[in-house]
């Protein structure tokens, strides 16, 4: 019973802290605020946390810490799946199948995952929206949203890339996929959720027309980078 209660208490203190952080701004928080919206006394905060900075890293640190998890569980299904089956081959420039039934196989997967991603964030927007007005700011967490490219590093401490590089030796991050994974995959998914209800309002839309919306505008992007039996990680220039 007293680690059920713990636990809610520690819950309650996350909660609050995202609440108010989203609406009122990081720096504008106070941990007396947190206290108040909690309801906690602030001597409990401190139990857990050493400071508010530290509970704002905890929420950076669990968003990307569940977001590998899915990722992870898509690589070693799909991708890593397909290449042990002699169906994907990943060369420098390109993804090569070994048919079209393969390639759109791997792609009906890779929608699924990208579902999967977008309802977590959407879940989670008030955490993105936070990352988003921080990394805007001069101040000790303007970095925190470039906390994603610690996965799309070439080494072994990324269990993205060593998962996959064990699984094909000629998988690497070029700094032109390391680009395009952050401004175009990363960076929309994050803009999506942060502005989720904003858009929502504006449009009228429900939530499930304006994901299903993204998520076939996301399909389209996708589809554009089909070559016959491959998808191009570069055009060839």
């Amino acid at each position: 019973m007293e680690q059920t209660t713990a636990k809610d208490a520690r819950e309650r203190i996350i909660d609050a802290a995202t609440q108010l952080f989203s609406q009122k701004g990081f720096d504008a928080t106070r941990v007396n605020d947190i206290a108040n919206t909690a309801n906690v006394n602030k001597a409990l905060i401190y139990y857990y946390f050493k400071s508010k900075e530290d509970i704002l890293d905890f929420m950076v640190h669990s968003l990307l810490e569940n977001t590998v998890s899915i990722a992870m569980d898509y690589i070693q299904t799909n991708i890593v799946g397909m290449i042990k089956n002699g169906y994907l081959d990943i060369k420098p420039d390109r993804l090569h199948f070994v048919n079209a039934e393969a390639v759109e196989n791997f792609l009906q997967h890779s929608y699924k995952f990208y579902e999967q991603v977008v309802d977590y964030v959407i879940e989670k927007k008030d955490i993105i929206r936070i990352l988003l007005l921080e990394s805007l700011k001069n101040g000790k967490h303007q970095n925190s949203l470039f906390s994603f490219m610690d996965f799309m590093k070439g080494n072994e401490r990324n269990p993205i890339f060593k998962t996959i590089y064990e699984a094909d030796h000629d998988f690497v991050y070029s700094n032109d996929m390391v680009l395009f994974e952050f401004f175009f995959s990363i960076i929309p998914i994050i803009c999506f959720a942060a502005y989720f209800d904003d858009y929502k309002a504006v449009t009228s839309l429900s939530d499930e027309e304006l994901k299903g919306s993204f998520l076939r505008v996301s399909q389209i992007i996708t589809s554009s980078m089909i070559s016959g039996s491959d998808i191009l990680l570069r055009n060839g220039n």
